[in-house]
């Protein structure tokens, strides 16, 4: 059973606290590994599993509570987790591969790529789906939680491309994983080859990612976390779900270690030219995204405050994505004023408790202050 226990003060003064704790200040590794603990011992949170990296590699690695609670197995480096929408990252690198290579133009007709997409929609480029201003739907209903298995992304277009886009292709900003599934059944449709397949040559096998894989049901997959919902103050197991459906927005696996150095790859020029990292990070009005990341705080900022808009202002130019799946909260940033990453996943689909962003931006701060 999972121990639990409460702590009323805030992850603020907690942090402030072990600065001056002893008449020292700690290292940035004892001031995390404080902060994780604490998180991990509120009654919301099953576990985290958290790293950071720089230029050098990574600095810091390592997991909180519990990966699965039945089996008392404990949270560690190599647990992989659902990271949900931090894949669009990933497959915004294999778009831009393809992309580098003259393969897909981002400002081209969606259906010169994928003519299954009906005729009755307006104009939608590449490039509005990967910022979320084409006016694709995201979930309805339960859809979430499907089950349902897709033989591949044109398959999956059935669940959203019959219903009305929800504006103007450009003229608003609206979330959408299904965005996604459309820009996945593009990149199948130009290589001939399977989302997957994609995936792995273009980013897992260059990038040295064995810690990343696809979140399938049915495959026995080394360490895999249990998935938790916090439901009437008690953990309860997650439904199952087949994500077969979003590959693209949210169907992987990662130990956060990967995700770190894949972030750290997009801070100079060789696995993508400088000109395409530019272009990545640079925001598409009316959006908060350049192409899939999340560029800048903007956000963010009217959810925080006091502590919390100052670290930012630390870190302005700093590019992210959060993620969240049936049973996981993921939180990856990459400041590329100080060239450092953090991520982070709890195995916990929802509640409360240890506020994701605030931890991975605390993280952040931390290292910059103190490594």
């Amino acid at each position: 059973m999972k121990m639990q226990l409460h702590f009323k003060i805030g992850l603020g003064l907690i942090i402030t606290l072990l600065y001056t704790a002893n008449g020292f200040a700690q290292t940035a590794t004892d001031i995390a590994d404080k902060m994780f603990s604490d998180a991990t011992a509120l009654p919301g949170v099953p576990g985290i599993n958290v790293a950071v990296a720089n230029e050098s590699g990574v600095l810091w690695a390592d997991g909180f509570g519990f990966a699965n609670i039945e089996y008392d197995l404990p949270m560690i480096p190599a647990t992989k987790m659902r990271i949900g929408s931090v894949a669009k990252v990933i497959t915004t690198a294999a778009l831009m591969k393809m992309v580098e290579r003259g393969k897909i133009d981002l400002d081209t007709d969606i259906r010169d790529y994928v003519p299954e997409w009906p005729a009755k929609h307006a104009k939608i480029t590449i490039r509005q789906l990967t910022a979320h201003v084409s006016g694709v739907r995201h979930y309805a209903g339960n859809e979430f939680a499907s089950n349902v298995e897709y033989e591949n992304s044109i398959a999956a277009l059935s669940m959203f491309k019959d219903s009305p886009l929800k504006f103007a292709p450009g003229s608003d900003y609206s979330y959408s994983t299904y965005a996604w599934t459309l820009i996945a059944a593009a990149m199948e449709s130009v290589s001939g080859n399977d989302f997957k397949a994609i995936i792995r040559d273009e980013v897992l096998n260059p990038l040295n990612m064995t810690g990343t894989t696809f979140d399938d049901a049915a495959p026995l997959i080394e360490n895999r976390q249990g998935s938790y919902d916090y439901v009437g103050g008690a953990l309860v197991n997650t439904p199952a779900v087949n994500n077969s459906y979003k590959y693209a927005g949210g169907g992987f696996l990662a130990t956060p270690t990967d995700i770190v150095n894949f972030a750290m790859a997009h801070t100079k020029s060789g696995y993508l030219k400088s000109e395409t990292l530019d272009e990545m990070f640079t925001i598409l009005p009316p959006s908060f995204h350049g192409i899939g990341w999340v560029v800048g705080f903007d956000r963010y900022l009217n959810n925080f405050s006091g502590d919390m808009l100052a670290i930012m202002k630390e870190h302005p130019n700093t590019v992210m994505h959060s993620g969240g799946s049936a049973g996981g909260l993921t939180m990856m940033m990459l400041c590329l004023d100080h060239n450092r990453a953090v991520a982070l996943t709890k195995n916990v689909g929802n509640g409360s408790d240890a506020n994701h962003f605030e931890l991975a931006l605390r993280t952040l701060d931390i290292f910059h202050k103190n490594d």
